[in-house]
């Protein structure tokens, strides 16, 4: 049985995901994201594809969840680098070979492993954003002849989105978390001070709790 709750408590075990919680206060910082952007939480990936007790867990609910037939995946694909153990993981349960999408000048790219024409794909990341890399993924993938199955599998879905162009998308987590360039941030707005997550991890959490 899937509980969100406890797979978000699990997260916060183990420092991979924060959420602000309550209303916004000058008193409690909020996220500063790589991008620069603002946000109301984070999840740190590495932190849970690096548990080898946790993330077969994480694997095996997913595809649970989905209710796909395993018979009808081929292969399953992730993309460099947060998609990899995602994808090798959930590839072992249902034991069909692995790939991974690599990053070129602004695409993704399929270089390491093999597509054969109607290859049938299931793809997987680690947390979705925006989605943009997944499409970038997806993309490179039916270039190279694979068709993509219509479930795609997230640890954290941060986006609002319950489908990108037409896929479903199926996570432990689904909790919308916005980014927000600084000068349209609600958090600032208020005297919030924004602060790299995993640069201040104890004081982000200790004033969420």
């Amino acid at each position: 049985m899937h509980d969100e709750a406890e797979f978000v408590r699990q997260f916060e075990k183990r420092g991979a995901l924060w959420i602000y919680q309550g209303e916004s206060s000058p008193d409690r910082p909020h996220g500063l994201m790589t991008s620069g952007k603002h946000s109301n939480g984070f999840f740190n990936g590495s932190l849970v594809v690096r548990d080898s007790k946790l993330l077969p867990l994480c694997c095996g609910t997913l595809l649970d969840l989905s209710g796909l037939d395993r018979a009808r995946i081929d292969s399953v694909w992730g993309s460099a680098m947060g998609g990899i153990p995602i994808a090798y993981e959930v590839a072992r349960h249902i034991r069909v070979p692995f790939g991974f999408t690599e990053k070129g000048d602004g695409v993704m790219l399929v270089k390491r492993f093999p597509v054969k024409s109607g290859e049938r794909v299931l793809v997987t990341e680690d947390v979705m954003t925006t989605g943009g890399t997944t499409q970038k993924t997806i993309f490179a993938l039916e270039n190279a002849g694979a068709i993509i199955m219509d479930e795609i599998f997230v640890l954290v879905n941060r986006s609002g989105k319950t489908e990108l162009d037409g896929r479903n998308i199926v996570a432990l987590i689904n909790r919308e978390l916005p980014l927000w360039d600084e000068v349209d941030c609600p958090y600032c707005a208020v005297g919030s001070k924004a602060l790299r997550p995993k640069d201040n991890w104890e004081k982000l959490t200790q004033a969420a709790s």
